[in-house]
């Protein structure tokens, strides 16, 4: 699990892959993902979990100051560009 204080944090590209591979392992449904945002020491700026979408936008920005949006897209959680 990714240890993180917003807004001044800088995921990295290995930190992101590692909290990808936690939310594939995790969170297939809202419940779940609810679930995981609730002990998740990574910092939330927007949580959607609802039946037909789900996604995370964390509170701090990647190591070249983008935002960081985490989708389930046909199953499967993966970054948006």
């Amino acid at each position: 699990m990714i240890a993180a204080t917003a807004p001044n944090v800088a995921y990295n590209e290995a930190q992101l892959e590692e909290l990808l591979l936690e939310l594939n392992h995790c969170a297939h449904d809202a419940e779940q993902l609810r679930a995981w945002a609730a002990r998740t020491t990574v910092e939330i700026e927007r949580l959607m979990a609802g039946e037909s979408l789900m996604y995370v936008r964390l509170a701090g920005a990647d190591e070249h100051g983008g935002a960081v949006v985490l989708m389930l897209l046909d199953g499967v959680w993966e970054r948006t560009l």
